[in-house]
């Protein structure tokens, strides 16, 4: 779970807290009391567990901000007044992490996962009677939504991405797999590296090892929500990923791993990691793009989109298909060719 650095360790603490009743919360109860209670809350409903760490985060710096001295705040300090500090003080944040680390505030789509975060949270305490102001007084910043032009599938780019793999190497092999991976099944990169070899499918085929590990077209990928849904492996996926599991000696139930062991003694590949080995690739490719797993995902979804909506809705896992139809878009070289069509 990668948590953003603005927030510190100690929303480990809210996960970590005892369990909260919530009739003992009154309007003098500790903040993070009910901070503790609504992420319980979200554990009962079956929340992701990607979801919730995320959310103690953000809560945890709300808290955090309320602090006057060393007095901790207490539900009965939550008014409109303090939200809208909270508000302004986000939009002045400066980036904490990645490349725009000190050099520009951070975007309205970072500010608006706070802001919702708390929205839960003020819906929560007015469920249970607390007198703390209405979810609908967190304005949530306009985001501009991002053109899907900007990461439109192009097939030579493609081609120039996985090609620049030096598959003459192990790691090459693997990067290979993982970004074949990627442009086959459109899944978002914590649901990659959340995949165990288990849930590779084997070939019915593959009675002997001397047959080699032959994987099927299909596997099941938990995505956002802890919602499972299939995704389908094209043939360059299902060959690059046996080459890859060929290749492997380690006995890690992780589909893709590294050589650096994680604190939980798994070699289980990282997020940072996967970002890495894409970025480096498209590097190699000489491609301009900000290529990254989710522009991966997104050049899938853009193709997928463009021949079936409702089809691209359930491969890309969205509940709602105006989600998916942020994805419909041409690419400049399409533009320009129908302009010379009908017009020029």
């Amino acid at each position: 779970m990668k948590i953003s650095s603005d927030s510190g360790e100690g929303w480990q603490t809210l996960l970590a807290s005892v369990y909260v009743d919530p009739r003992d919360l009154k309007p003098s109860s500790p903040l993070r009391a009910l901070a503790a209670a609504y992420l319980q809350d979200l554990a009962d409903k079956g929340r992701g567990e990607r979801t919730i760490p995320k959310y103690a985060a953000y809560l945890y710096d709300f808290c955090s901000f309320l602090e006057r001295g060393d007095k901790a705040p207490r539900i009965s300090d939550v008014d409109i007044r303090s939200l809208k500090a909270y508000g302004s003080h986000l939009t002045r944040r400066q980036a904490r992490g990645g490349l725009a680390k000190g050099k520009r505030s951070i975007s309205a789509a970072t500010k608006n996962l706070h802001l919702i975060a708390l929205r839960g949270l003020l819906k929560f305490g007015a469920l249970l009677d607390l007198p703390v102001p209405g979810r609908e007084k967190v304005e949530l910043a306009k985001a501009a939504q991002p053109s899907p032009d900007a990461r439109h599938l192009a097939e030579e780019r493609v081609k120039r991405l996985v090609d620049a793999c030096d598959t003459a190497t192990d790691d090459g092999v693997r990067a290979r797999a993982l970004i074949q991976f990627m442009l086959a099944t459109g899944c978002r990169v914590s649901e990659v590296i959340g995949l165990d070899r288990r849930q590779l499918e084997l070939s019915r085929e593959a009675r002997t090892p001397a047959d080699g590990i032959r994987v099927v077209d299909e596997v099941t990928v938990l995505g956002k929500g802890n919602r499972h849904r299939r995704a389908y492996l094209s043939p360059p996926a299902r060959e690059w990923l046996q080459r890859y599991l060929a290749l492997r000696t380690d006995k890690d139930a992780a589909l893709f791993v590294t050589r650096k062991k994680n604190a939980d003694g798994s070699y289980r590949m990282t997020v940072w990691t996967a970002e890495k080995i894409v970025r480096d690739a498209a590097k190699r490719a000489g491609l301009s793009e900000d290529v990254s797993p989710h522009w991966l995902r997104h050049a899938a979804i853009t193709l997928w989109a463009a021949a079936s909506l409702p089809s691209a809705q359930r491969l890309a896992g969205h509940r709602q298909i105006a989600t998916t139809q942020r994805y419909l878009g041409t690419s400049d070289a399409e533009l320009k060719a129908f302009y010379k069509k009908h017009v020029g």
